[in-house]
């Protein structure tokens, strides 16, 4: 096996499988990158497994091969490289890097006992809007369980019909439901995809996804799901077992609606939630028609009280929130403006804008 590959392109193309071996593991496999060469195409392939990452590069200078190499060694010597080509070739059981005057030559692994990875798989490619789905897991995946007990809860519900995609997520305190079309010309769905992403797979997903054009393409199997970009191939094996039906705790438009500027609330919480601790959480935000007051007060701490103007079409109402909750919705969202609906003072609230709902339940003082 050797190639020559400009040390820029190479760093680039580590970055996109890095992930997957940077999780402590006991089989040094699972800590390597798998290099094959075939023809013109340079794959580098890296799984913990339950998430793969393959990235593609094509190049005109390259013999076929293949040889497994500890990732966290390979990529700190491309990295501190100088940015010329790179010549790199296996020679028996080493692997030899060449670049200008500096000669490195690292132990490589026997690639026959990487783990095989199923590249194609399914047959429904979904096509999707890599921004549009960026964004909306930027307005959910903050929503996702720690819990342990409750192990459905550890990542994100993707339901996707004939037109519309839907990302939901809850911890059980808080709930978040991001809904976008489709693009046009899918293929015909027999029935309605669902599963549920693992939140370490989504936080993969979204770096691959950040830089990315055009369309990505998504197919699911019974136990794994793959997203294809251009260039790169995400596998994930997504959680088993029932999502809870989430459309039944979603209450329909109220009356009581504030209106808001999103960055005055926002850093009027961060204010509050400097005096909160672990054992005093909450924050009290009293309603009043032209404006909303936000109050703290943490025994042995201090307190602080705070007015945002703003414009509330319900009674007078006082309600506790964890601060730290609203504040991440507020944070991801881009609106100048936000629309909250108000049930009472024991009732969640409901924050909507057109595709998005985040329902937050309420607290005690």
């Amino acid at each position: 096996m050797k190639f020559i590959i400009n040390r820029d392109i190479l760093v680039e193309n580590l970055q996109k499988v890095l992930g997957p071996t940077t999780t402590k593991q006991n089989f040094p496999m699972l800590s390597s990158v798998l290099i094959t060469t075939t023809k013109n195409n340079l794959k580098l392939t890296t799984t913990d497994l339950d998430i793969s990452i393959i990235s593609s590069q094509e190049l005109e200078e390259i013999e076929s091969g293949e040889v497994a190499i500890p990732m966290k060694k390979f990529f700190s010597i491309i990295r501190e490289l100088p940015p010329e080509k790179i010549t790199i070739e296996k020679i028996k059981n080493n692997l030899l890097i060449r670049c200008e005057k500096i000669e490195f030559k690292v132990s490589t692994l026997n690639a026959e006992e990487f783990p095989k990875i199923q590249e194609k798989g399914g047959v429904s490619l979904i096509k999707l809007d890599p921004q549009e789905l960026e964004e909306m897991i930027k307005l959910t995946s903050f929503c996702v369980g720690h819990e342990d007990s409750n192990y459905v809860l550890g990542g994100i519900l993707f339901e996707i019909d004939q037109s519309k995609i839907k990302l939901v997520s809850t911890d059980g305190k808080r709930l978040s439901f991001s809904q976008k079309k489709l693009p046009p010309k899918q293929p015909e769905l027999a029935s309605k995809i669902s599963f549920i992403l693992p939140l370490k797979a989504v936080t993969e997903l979204q770096k691959l996804i950040k830089e990315k054009v055009g369309e990505a393409y998504l197919s699911v199997e019974e136990n794994r799901v793959s997203f294809d970009f251009k260039d790169t191939h995400f596998i994930a094996r997504p959680i088993e077992g029932e999502f809870p039906d989430y459309s039944q705790y979603i209450p329909k438009e109220g009356k009581d609606k504030l209106v808001v500027n999103r960055k005055k609330l926002l850093f009027a919480l961060k204010r509050a939630s400097l005096l909160s601790t672990t054992d005093h959480q909450g924050v009290k935000i009293e309603l009043k028609k032209d404006c909303l007051n936000i109050y703290k007060n943490t025994p042995q701490l201090g307190e602080v009280r705070e007015t945002v103007d703003a414009c509330y079409s319900g009674s007078h109402l006082e309600i506790g929130f964890n601060p730290n909750y609203l504040i991440d919705a507020l944070k991801n969202l881009g609106d100048e403006e936000i629309c909250i609906d108000f049930f009472g003072a024991d009732k969640p609230a409901v924050l909507r804008k057109e595709g998005y709902i985040y329902l937050l339940l309420p607290m005690k003082q």
